[in-house]
């Protein structure tokens, strides 16, 4: 049978524009969960359930059961809207505008997320079945740390083959991405009355002095081949009183490294060095109760597939025919649920029609003829692959 192109296009707008127009804030998934659900159940896919933490997925039977899954995964929460008057539409519209759908989680990722769906709902209108079971995974709390894709890949009870992210990758094929690192830099010092400073011993200035420093050395940490140099930002400053007429006996500020080609023992070495003589604790940023900076030598990855990697290769084979251009290589600067699936052994790519730049901001859109080549490159490759 043709595929009506077109059609399917105005299908998955339409469907794009009814997932922005239900809000789902991590925790609050299980109503989007729903809608999902119910479209995979129109659709006819063989096989549809929602899972113990919320999670829901879909699946497409293929002709050969003993071929591990293809994967297509994405999630259901998105960051909040912020102030509603900043948006040129209202945020949970969905509304057109131009050759664009505009709206909270349009690119991050209700509009990838319908594209996956309809990419597979194409098989079937079609008549045709993939080699392998293709899967659709939609998993919550990815904004808030992955809890959901965690959970998913626990309690995995078939073998994947390849897992394809449709986090915003501008339709390249993203291989990876910089795993993070947080890390509480502490200097201390010794308290007195405000109005008595050289009495006690100020940490603040010692801080003052190492974040100018920070800034003067950041260039000297490493970079990745592909997944791009490693970044540090200071972020939150905490001091141990809310008393403004006393000095702090200490200050501390959060550190959020990025990279792929560090260690957390490498990282320790820069900020001592960066320090020099003043004494600092170093905490773990992603621990709530003080522990120590972790000092392993392996290097720290969200996930990364080299662009030789027999998958990848044929992977993008299939999506530049689909897409009748070549789908370039690339990668993520932010972190995706990707990271968690890494120990289990699972291979990764991203692929999907939005754009990085336009995930998490005020009038955040997705390109509607992106999503119509992202739609013949997503069936190209779970016809072939």
């Amino acid at each position: 049978m043709t595929l009506d192109w077109d059609a399917l296009l105005q299908y998955c707008i339409d469907f794009t524009q009814r997932l922005i127009q239900m809000p789902s804030m991590p925790f609050e998934e299980a109503q989007l969960a729903e809608l999902v659900a119910a479209e995979l159940q129109r659709l006819n896919f063989d096989q549809v359930w929602i899972d113990e933490i919320g999670n829901v997925n879909g699946r497409i039977r293929g002709t050969d059961p003993s071929l591990g899954a293809l994967v297509l995964n994405t999630h259901l929460d998105h960051v909040d809207p912020g102030e509603p008057s900043l948006w040129s539409v209202p945020p949970y519209s969905g509304t057109i505008v131009g050759d664009r759908i505009v709206g909270r989680g349009a690119c991050d990722i209700k509009g990838p997320l319908a594209v996956q769906v309809y990419s597979m709902a194409a098989l079937l209108r079609m008549g045709i079945r993939p080699r392998r079971d293709v899967v659709f995974s939609g998993v919550v709390q990815e904004e808030i740390g992955g809890a959901g894709a965690k959970h998913w890949v626990e309690n995995l009870d078939y073998s994947v083959d390849l897992v394809v992210l449709g986090e915003p990758s501008d339709n390249k094929i993203a291989l990876g991405h910089r795993g993070i690192a947080q890390m509480w830099v502490q200097f201390n010092g010794r308290s007195v009355h405000a109005s008595v400073p050289e009495k006690g011993v100020n940490p603040n200035y010692a801080l003052a002095k190492f974040l100018q420093d920070l800034q003067a050395a950041k260039s000297e940490l490493s970079a990745h081949e592909l997944l791009g140099k490693t970044t540090v930002s200071p972020t939150i400053i905490e001091v141990d009183t809310k008393s403004t007429n006393v000095t702090p006996a200490w200050t501390r500020v959060c550190l959020d490294f990025r990279t792929a080609s560090e260690s957390h023992q490498s990282l320790c070495d820069f900020v001592r060095r960066v320090a020099g003589a003043q004494p600092v604790v170093l905490e773990d940023g992603f621990c709530t109760t003080p522990t120590p900076f972790p000092d392993s030598d392996e290097t720290i990855y969200g996930f990364y597939t080299p662009p030789n990697d027999e998958k990848v290769q044929r992977a993008q084979a299939l999506i530049s025919a689909g897409m009748e251009c070549e789908a370039k290589l690339s990668s993520y600067q932010f972190a995706t649920d990707g990271r968690h699936f890494v120990p289990h052994g699972l291979t990764m790519i991203g692929y999907a029609a939005s754009e990085e730049s336009q995930a998490h901001v005020v009038d955040e859109h997705i390109s509607i003829p992106k999503m119509a080549e992202s739609l013949r490159g997503h069936v190209e490759l779970i016809k072939n692959y």
